[in-house]
C-alpha cells in the first residue's frame, strides 16, 4: 500500500509536466488575441527600461514555470527513491516559493500598465540583490546595476509612476507600491479563502521548521510500521506518504494556480491541463486522507 501511495503521488505530478509539454505553444508562447497578445499590441510604455515592456512582463514568468515543473519532477523522483524522503519538504517549499512571483505577475484582468509596474518592481529587486552580492566595492557589475536602476526609475517617472526609495539601504526602490512578501503571496496562491493554509505550507516546508520537527521526531517519535520503500529511514523520521502529502501539498497546489493563470493569459487550450489537475487533486486528497478516521482535508484539494 505504501509503495502504491508514494508512486501515485509521483505519477500525478508527472501528469502536470506532460500536460504542459503537450499544450505549450512555442516559439510564440502566447497566442494571437490572447490577453497577453492584446496587452502587447496596446503597449504604450516603451522607453529606456525596455523596448517592449508589456511583452517582457508577460513572457518573464515562463522560466519560473519551467523551474517549478522541474522541482515537481524532482519531488516525484524523491518519492520513488529510498532515502529521498529526507529532502521532500525542502524541494516542496522551493517550488511554492518560486511559484509565487510569476503567479502574482500573471494575475488576470490587471491590465498592461499594472503588469509592467509589477514586472519593473521585480527587476528593481533583482538588480538590488545583484548589487548586494557584489561586495567588492565599485565594480563593472555594480555600476551596471546602478545604471539600470536609475534608468528604470527615470522611465517610470516619465510614464507617470511614482518612484519611491526606502531608508533601508538593503531594500530596493519601487514603483507606486512595494512588492508583496513571499509569505503574503504564499497565503493567497494556495487558497484565498483560507490564507493561513498557504502560510502554514510555507512555514512547514522551511528548512528551520523541517529541521526542528524531524530532528525531535528522530529521537522521540512513536514507533510505526517500517515503510517498504524507505525502510528504516521512514521509521526514524516518523513519516509516511500520508504525512508527506499533507506537509508538501503546497507545492502542487501552487503549481496548479500558476499554470492556470499562465494558460489563461497565453490563451492555451486547458483540456489536458485540467485533466492533469484533477489527477493531482484526487490523488493527493486520497493519500492525505489516509485510513479512517481521517483529518480535515483542505478544500483546496477538492477537484
Amino acid at each position: 500500500m505504501a509503495i502504491d501511495q508514494w508512486s501515485q503521488l509521483a505519477s500525478s505530478l508527472s501528469g502536470l509536466r506532460t500536460a504542459f509539454d503537450r499544450s505549450a505553444q512555442f516559439p510564440e508562447a502566447y497566442l494571437p488575441d490572447s490577453p497577453a497578445d492584446r496587452e502587447r499590441q496596446g503597449d504604450r510604455l516603451a522607453g529606456d527600461w525596455a523596448r517592449r515592456p508589456a511583452h517582457s512582463a508577460n513572457i518573464t514568468p515562463l522560466p519560473a514555470v519551467f523551474s517549478v515543473l522541474d522541482h515537481l519532477d524532482s519531488l516525484g523522483t524523491l518519492f520513488r527513491s529510498a532515502g529521498g524522503i529526507t529532502t521532500t519538504y525542502t524541494v516542496a517549499r522551493a517550488a511554492l516559493d518560486i511559484a509565487t512571483g510569476p503567479w502574482y505577475l500573471l494575475e488576470p484582468g490587471i491590465g498592461s500598465r499594472e503588469r509592467v509596474r509589477r514586472y519593473m518592481n521585480f527587476r528593481l529587486q533583482s538588480l538590488k540583490e545583484q548589487m548586494q552580492l557584489d561586495s567588492a566595492g565599485k565594480t563593472d557589475i555594480r555600476e551596471h546595476s546602478e545604471q539600470r536602476i536609475e534608468s528604470i526609475i527615470h522611465t517610470a517617472q516619465q510614464h507617470g509612476f511614482k518612484a519611491r526609495r526606502t531608508k533601508d539601504r538593503y531594500k530596493p526602490p519601487y514603483l507606486d507600491d512595494p512588492l508583496p512578501t513571499t509569505m503574503e503571496l504564499a497565503s493567497q496562491i494556495v487558497s484565498k479563502e483560507e490564507p493561513s493554509l498557504g502560510r502554514l505550507f510555507w512555514r512547514v516546508g522551511s528548512a528551520v521548521a523541517h529541521g526542528h520537527q524531524y530532528g525531535f521526531a528522530l529521537f522521540f517519535g512513536e514507533e510505526q510500521v517500517v515503510d517498504p520503500i524507505s525502510g528504516d529511514i521512514a521509521k526514524q523520521l516518523q513519516t509516511n506518504a500520508r504525512q508527506t502529502a499533507l506537509g508538501c501539498g503546497g507545492a502542487p497546489l501552487a503549481a496548479i494556480a500558476l499554470l492556470r493563470r499562465l494558460y489563461a493569459q497565453y490563451g492555451w487550450e486547458t483540456t489536458e491541463l485540467e485533466a492533469a489537475v484533477h489527477g493531482v487533486l484526487t490523488t493527493w486528497r486520497r493519500v492525505a486522507a489516509g485510513p479512517p478516521p481521517s483529518p480535515l482535508i483542505p478544500d483546496t484539494f477538492r477537484p
